[in-house]
């Protein structure tokens, strides 16, 4: 795990650092998302601006539609679950 610091302006603004931004693959001019749980954990992680990074990665329920803003709550409280190792999908 690695630690980086940033200042916050006047404005509440801050520059994230390189090497975050390489780690999140966030483009100059992209954008990020701060996901907060009910621990006040914060993750942050880069908004996509297509929908094929999410392909695959939701279980399949054949026949339903999918409710896409629900389902991806659901993956986000599944992938961030206090206990969850990194073989579980």
């Amino acid at each position: 795990m690695s630690r980086f610091e940033a200042k916050t302006s006047m404005k509440g603004q801050a520059t994230i650092p390189i090497e975050v931004r390489k780690t999140l693959g966030l483009p100059p001019g992209g954008s990020v998302q701060f996901i907060v749980d009910d621990n006040g954990k914060v993750t942050v992680v880069a908004k996509k601006r297509g929908l094929s990074h999410l392909r695959g990665i939701f279980e399949k329920d054949e026949g339903l539609p999918l409710d896409l803003d629900e389902a991806i709550m659901e993956t986000v409280a599944r992938r961030t679950a206090p206990g969850r190792t990194e073989d579980d999908p």
